[in-house]
Order: structure tokens, then sequence, then C-alpha cells
């Protein structure tokens, strides 16, 4: 388009601003002209022109058929000098206002988006475009570009139309559809799949005008019947048969697997009222029920959107019949109020209410959100979505492919690593976000392209809990430290398992107990897990456990040093016993917690300097140390005859057997509920099949705790009962 054309198509769109009905204000549109003229005199002419060809097309898009005004139609004008810098925001924020810098930067982001995979992420494009631009306009304006482009696309080469094809079919015209934009979603739909589908489509409409005679015959004998119950009941309507558009027609043989002569419902009628009522859904009613009287309806396939409208403002009332021939028909009666609407959606209006003041200018931007947003949704449902769904939480990142992923706000690199692939996100050392290198607790915005760099020598750290916003990514850091501190006991384990075997010491569970107790650590796992990390030199621990069974070493030690009663006999003129029975309140003494001595074990005393004497078994694994470094502090010790009925003592025993939750469960019902023995605590480690379980009782004697041990040894699955401290 040559500059006297371009001033010609200009001067005509503010004379005439065409069918959308309502006057331009021409004031800001005038100015950007202004801006637009001095970058298209600096461009080359062939490039000018090209331009400027394409503007005309845009701006009459987004005036005629999209039903914009005139702050829509200056940033059409504006776009290219914005985006190329020409013109800063401060200036149009002062000369123009600051809605129009919104409307221009959100111009210039989607411009910038990778839309290669739209037809993979229509939706999370919608919901991208939503959540980068603060006004919906600039979905609006950009949807009108496309369908410019689209129309032109004969003069670009075969790739470029492929993806604005791709574009045009997948993401725009289904936010047409949501605005109630039906020509423009079918022309979008259309030209789409000519370009993609060109031998479908040219099959499908060569089959469509071969039917053509057939398919109007049948339509004059359908409206017939109709047209004069119509005319008799005294309404004035206008009656026609609608073919629907091939890309409808080639879905319906998609999903439903049939072909195209298959394909019953080719067409639709439409009963258009001409009749001014205030009563419009009464007569709509009225209408439906002349239909239905005359053809047999299928009550299934009724749709009422008069009584309760599409949320992008559709009404009509749709039902299908069995017509001539037993074939059904769908027939949509509407007013012609309502089929402006149901042609044009709410752009019928939109000239009027964008002109109008910011209160209802808003009110009418939020409708268009709403629409956009939720598509699917009644407005009694919408209302309700809306408070759960917030957008504004949400962020679209694309991959190094153009998909998109949908990440939380203030996610960051890592987050996408594991939105990406769990592995993906294991071994993340940092990424290249917009082709700038960041570590990998940078923190993502709206529409940044992320590629994930790793390392095979990479593991996930317990820091990196604090890099990650999402629950996923959460989780499965947690999952791999969990899973290293289980590798990590395996370790410490067979470690610690191989040592015991060279210093010829049994491992099995009291043993361990034992240098967990000493080492007053939570469990075995953390005792593994510290020899695994050599927290714990192994060397102490034979020191702790020496080569022989602590009851051997006892008794040597108390054969070397004299026996504990022969000790004290001549150490002291009188007999030094302490008697425990269930009256020795006024005795300072303390059972040792390290072996837990109860009624019936061979112990002894030890005088302590603040805790009085503590009772001892004489196999406790301090023993021997005791009797070596303290024996003038060794007392002998014995029980009374009879400990009463109120004593208790607290005992730790130790369970194998077979790793079933069934076991587990019938061992604690034995103890509580048939033993009724109170039960303080259980410890129980599952391996390889097997479970080892330390459960610590109050019992009254010796007798007593071998009797609840017979009892559990008769438990099946298990294998083996024995005191720890043994």
């Amino acid at each position: 388009m040559n500059p006297a054309e371009w001033l010609q198509f200009t001067e005509g769109l503010r004379k005439d601003p065409g069918q959308s009905g309502g006057a331009l204000n021409w004031s800001l549109p005038g100015k950007a002209l202004g801006i637009l003229s001095d970058l298209l005199d600096s461009l080359e002419p062939a490039e000018a022109d090209n331009v400027r060809a394409k503007l005309a097309s845009w701006s009459s898009v987004v005036i005629n058929e999209l039903g914009l005004g005139s702050l829509s139609l200056s940033a059409v004008f504006l776009a290219l000098p914005y985006n190329r810098g020409l013109i800063p925001s401060e200036k149009i924020k002062s000369e123009f206002c600051g809605p129009l810098v919104d409307i221009l930067d959100g111009l210039k982001k989607i411009e910038g988006l990778n839309t290669s995979r739209t037809r993979i992420h229509a939706d999370k494009f919608i919901h991208l475009l939503l959540s980068i631009s603060n006004d919906v306009r600039v979905i609006l304006i950009k949807t009108g570009e496309k369908l410019a482009d689209i129309r032109a696309a004969e003069t670009i080469g075969d790739a470029a139309r492929l993806q604005l094809a791709h574009e045009t079919s997948d993401l725009f015209a289904p936010i047409a559809h949501r605005l109630g934009l039906y020509r423009v979603k079918s022309e979008l739909e259309e030209t789409g799949m000519k370009f993609l589908h060109p031998d479908t489509y040219a099959a499908i409409s060569q089959k469509l005008e071969q039917t053509r005679t057939n398919r109007d015959e049948f339509i004059s004998r359908f409206i017939g019947p109709l047209k004069k119950e119509l005319e008799a009941k005294g309404y004035h309507c206008d009656i026609k048969g609608r073919t629907k558009a091939i890309p409808s027609i080639w879905k319906k043989m998609i999903q439903q697997g049939v072909d195209f002569e298959e394909v019953y419902d080719l067409f639709a009628i439409r009963i258009i009222l001409n009749n001014v009522s205030d009563q419009e859904k009464a007569d709509c009613w009225q209408i439906y029920s002349i239909v239905t009287d005359t053809y047999q309806p299928n009550p299934n396939r009724l749709r009422d959107w008069i009584s309760t409208p599409k949320l992008n403002g559709y009404e009509s009332l749709h039902t299908t019949v069995i017509g001539p021939e037993g074939r059904w028909v769908e027939v949509q009666i509407r007013t012609r109020r309502m089929d402006e609407v149901a042609e044009k959606g709410h752009a019928a209006h939109w000239r009027y209410k964008e002109n109008r003041g910011d209160s209802e200018s808003s009110e009418w931007l939020a409708q268009i959100r709403g629409a956009l947003e939720m598509p699917q949704t009644q407005p009694n449902e919408a209302t309700n979505r809306a408070k759960h769904e917030l957008y504004s939480d949400q962020i679209y990142i694309f991959t190094p492919r153009g998909d998109l992923l949908k990440l939380s706000s203030g996610a960051t690199v890592l987050d996408f690593a594991f939105a990406v692939h769990s592995d993906v996100g294991y071994h993340c050392t940092g990424g290249r976000v917009n082709n700038q290198m960041v570590p990998i607790r940078h923190k993502l915005t709206n529409g940044d392209l992320v590629e994930v760099l790793t390392s095979q020598q990479q593991k996930p750290k317990t820091d990196w809990l604090n890099w990650v916003a999402s629950s996923k990514a959460k989780a499965r850091i947690k999952r791999f430290l969990k899973e290293a501190d289980y590798k990590d006991t395996d370790i410490g384990k067979e470690m610690l398992k191989r040592k015991l075997g060279q210093w010829r010491i049994k491992f099995d569970v009291s043993t361990i107990q034992r240098v967990v107790n000493w080492l007053n650590l939570k469990d075995t796992l953390e005792l593994y897990q510290q020899i695994a990390d050599s927290r714990i030199d192994l060397a102490s621990i034979r020191e702790y456990l020496r080569d022989k069974a602590p009851a051997e070493l006892l008794k040597e030690k108390l054969t070397a040093v004299k026996s504990v009663e022969s000790y004290v006999k001549t150490t002291s003129q009188q007999q030094d016993y302490l008697v425990i029975d269930d009256k020795l309140d006024n005795v300072d003494f303390r059972l040792a917690k390290c072996c837990n001595p109860i009624f019936g074990d061979e112990v002894f005393g030890f005088v302590t300097v603040k805790d009085g004497t503590k009772i001892h078994r004489v196999n406790c694994p301090n023993a021997p140390q005791m009797i070596e470094r303290y024996p003038y502090r060794i007392v002998k010790v014995r029980w009374t005859d009879s400990h009463g009925t109120t004593a208790s003592f607290t005992v730790n025993i130790s369970i194998n057997g077979k790793d079933d939750i069934s076991v587990v469960n019938e061992i604690s019902r034995l103890i509580s509920s048939d033993l009724k023995i109170s039960m303080r605590s259980m410890n129980i480690i599952a391996r390889d099949g097997l479970f080892e379980g330390v459960y610590t009782l109050i019992v009254q004697d010796r007798p007593h705790l071998e009797t609840i041990m017979n009892r559990i040894r008769r438990t099946r699955g298990v294998f083996s009962v024995y005191r720890s401290d043994d």
C-alpha cells in the first residue's frame, strides 16, 4: 500500500469507522498516526508499503470486526514504533494515557513468546497471555492481528504460513470462540485448516458442493410446515439452513470414526424471531413448542442457553428433532438481538463501552477476562471457581522445545527442573534463563525461556529445601535425602557387622542396643548413619564391648578382686547388705537404667557420689569397668523373699520375626490386651523381609517376664524373643 492509498484509508477510517457502530474519537489515533508516519518515512519504500498494508488490514479488523475503539486503534498504530524503541513509555503516558502503555507493553511481550507448540498447550497459552497482560484488550488486538495475517498468508513463505496456521487454529480461534466471536473463530479455523490439511479441506468442500442440491431440497421440505405454523401464530421469523463449518464436520468425522456420508448433522436450521417484544424468552419457548409439535424432539438434546446464557453472552434454544425421511435435524431458536450477539459476541457493543468512563469500561474488561479464563463454566460456577483460581499465583515457563509448564509464583530454576523430570531435578546444577546463566535458586518470571544444566555428580542437599517453592520439588528432595540416609544406614550396618565379626562379638539386637544406649543415640538408624559418616570411632565401640561378653568379664573381675560378699566382710565390721523389698522408702537407691534389673535378677550395688546406691545386674555392660576401676564402691545386695503386689520394673525385650504388619499388630494386642502389660515404647526396624523390635515393658518380676516372653514366642511369625540386656 503506497502513501496515497494509506492516506485515503486513514481518512475513510476517521470519517466512517465502519459497520460496528459508534463514532471514533480521533484525537488519540491522530497523534499515533503522526508518530507512525515518522517511522514509515525512515523505512525503505518496499518495507513501508508492506507495513501500511498490514496496518490497514489489522486496524480494519480491530474496528469493524472486533468492534474496538480509538484506544485500541491507537495501539495498532503505535505497536511498531514502541517495539523498536522509538517512543518511550513516559511520553505515551504523558501524551496519551496510562492504559495505552499497558496495552503496548502486553503486545510487546506477546510478540517475543515462542508459540511453536500452541497446539499442545492452547489453554496454558491463554492463561499465560492473561497473566502477562494487564489489559485484556491486548489479547483482542492480537487476535485481530492474526486474522489480518492469515488473510494475507499466501504472500509469505511455506514454513511461516504453517506456523501462522497453527497459531490461528490452536490458540486464537479458541480465544475468539470463548468471546463469542463466531465469525472470526470460523474464519480462523477454516483458513488454518486450508493451509494445514489442504487435501482434507478440499475433499470435504467438494462433497459439500456435490450434496448441496439434495441438502437444499431437504431443508425446504423441513422448513415449509414450520413456516406455515409460525405465520399462523403471528410470529415473523427468518428461517434458514446453515451448513456447518468444514473444521466442525472434520472434527465429527474423527471423533465418531465415520466417513463424510455418515455425518447426519451437516447442517442446522436457525429460526430468528423478528418480533420486538418484552417477552422474548417466552416467545422463544412458544416457537419451541410449535417446532416440537410439528416434529418429534429428542429430549436429551435440548440445550437451554436462554434461561442461563453462556459466559460470552450467547443466548439460544437448541433442540434436535426427527425431520422428513427420519433424519435428525438440529434447530436453533433465537431473537434478532440474540442472533446479533451470537454472531459478533459482545463486540457489537464494545466500542461504545470502551469509550465510556472508567467504571463501565473496567466492568466490560472484567467480563471479557472472565470469558477467557472460564470458558466452560456457567455464571454461578464461575463465581465460585474465580475465588479459588487466581492466575496471579501462577507463572508459565517455556522449555527450549517451546512447551509450557505451569509453576507457582516464586518458583526457581530448581522447581522448573523437577517439573520437567525428577532425574533432571536431582542433577540440576543451574540454568540458562533467556540465554543468561543463573544459579539453581534463581526465581523465574512469566514467559521465561529456561534451559536446565545438569551434572551426574550433582546430588540434592538439605539446603535445596529452602530454594524451591513447589510441594512436588520439596517432596522429591526429601525422598532422595531419606533414601540416601537408608543407603548410609546399610553401609554403616555392614561396617559394624564386619568389625564385630573380626572381634568375635555376636552381632545381634541386644549388642547393638547396648551401643545405642551407651552413645545416647535415638535409635540404631542413627548409629549406622554416624558410622557410615565416620562420626563414630569403631575402636571406641570395641573398647566398650571388649573381647568377651560382659557377664563373663564381671565374673572374672569379681573372682580376682574377691567376691562382693567377701569384699564387704573384710572392709566392714557389720553386715553391709542392701535389702530390696516393698518397704524401702528410706533407703537411697536407684535401679540402674543401663541394665534395668528386675526382681529375681542377680544384682549388686554400686555407691555413687550423688545418686546414692545404684543397683546393677551382674551381667550389666558397665559392670566390668566398675569392678576394675572402683572395687571399693561395690556392695552386696539381695532381694527380699517377697516384693509385694505393687512393685513394677522396666525391662527391654527384643523380638525378631517376619516383616508383616499383622505380626506386629498381634504382638501389640497380646501385650496390651491379653497380658494386660503396660508398654512404654517400641522401636521396630524392618529389613529384607524381617523385623527387629525392642519393646520396653513394665513387669512385676523375672517369672512374670518369662511368662510374657513364652507367650510371645508362640505367636505365628515370631522367630525369637530374648531380653535385650542379656
